[in-house]
């Protein structure tokens, strides 16, 4: 509840976090072929900043989430997570 897109690289399918109740940070990622492997990213534990995302892609072996808006305050934020 609360991505707002995805997108997938050879093996893996990720959810991008953005908003549900609350601005959030927990990417999922899952394995393509099943749909098996659920695991969790939370990158606020690196920065409480990173949250709030709006879509992302994946190029070469790296993962980007593209910021949005991550306070209820609507502020825009640029950090990328890659």
């Amino acid at each position: 509840k609360g991505f707002s897109g995805g997108f997938a690289d050879s093996t893996y399918g990720y959810l991008v976090p953005n908003f549900n109740g609350a601005y959030f940070g927990k990417v999922v990622r899952f394995q393509l072929a099943g749909f098996g492997g659920v695991e969790v990213l939370d990158l606020t534990a690196t920065d409480p900043a990173l949250k709030g995302f709006f879509g992302g892609f994946a190029h070469s072996t790296y993962g980007y989430l593209v910021p949005f808006d991550n306070s209820d305050n609507y502020a825009k934020f640029g950090k990328v997570a890659r």
